[in-house]
């Protein structure tokens, strides 16, 4: 009887330690700490739609799955050259974790297409614009961090690059909450999920 208690109580206490919880967002990396850090999370596509000129030194972080991505291996320094092009979405800046593994619940809803152009190190010489390509694959999402640029014909927005983050599609959603501007309104970072208006349900 003992016994079996203890185990009772054992599994309890791994049952507890798995619950997830949503927490502020995690930058994974010391680069990404500096930019998160100057990035302004507050502006928008449309902002810079409406005047590029204000915002063409203001360091921008924004979230988009990605819609295309070509790479080209460049002749010299052992770099990969890529094109990406993103849909932005709305992001609370929220994640949601167990201690291992993370979750982005990112709005269904955004501000349209964002691009740019950014390198890779090659980690072998085996490496090729393949492999670029396929760790950039259509689908997954980014964080993308850097500062406007321009804005081509069809209003996607061109940023002048300085880091990104890709994660894999069992790390973030986009069918789950639906919030941003003129609607549901995106809270503020830091601020929990559950006092965003949401048309979704978590």
């Amino acid at each position: 009887m003992i016994r079996i208690l203890a185990l009772s109580l054992l599994a309890a206490g791994c049952f507890i330690s798995c619950v997830s919880e949503n927490v502020l967002y995690e930058p994974a990396t010391k680069p990404e700490q500096i930019e998160f850090k100057r990035a302004r999370l507050d502006v928008f596509p449309e902002d810079v739609r409406k005047d590029i000129y204000r915002y063409t030194n203001t360091p921008v972080a924004w979230v988009g799955v990605i819609r295309s991505t070509d790479a080209i291996e460049e002749d010299f320094g052992g770099k990969i050259r890529t094109d990406t092009v993103f849909e932005q979405h709305y992001f609370d800046w929220m994640q949601e974790t167990d201690g291992t593994h993370i979750k982005l619940h990112v709005s269904a809803r955004g501000e349209g297409t964002f691009y740019t152009r950014w390198r890779l190190r090659k980690e072998d010489n085996d490496a090729n614009a393949y492999d670029a390509q396929k760790f950039a694959h259509p689908g997954k999402l980014a964080i993308v961090y850097g500062v406007p640029q321009s804005i081509d014909d069809d209003g996607t927005i061109v940023l002048n690059y300085h880091y990104l983050r890709i994660l894999d599609c069992s790390h973030f959603n986009t069918n789950e909450v639906d919030y941003g501007r003129w609607g549901p309104t995106v809270s503020a970072p830091g601020v929990p999920r559950s006092v965003i208006q949401s048309t979704g349900t978590r």
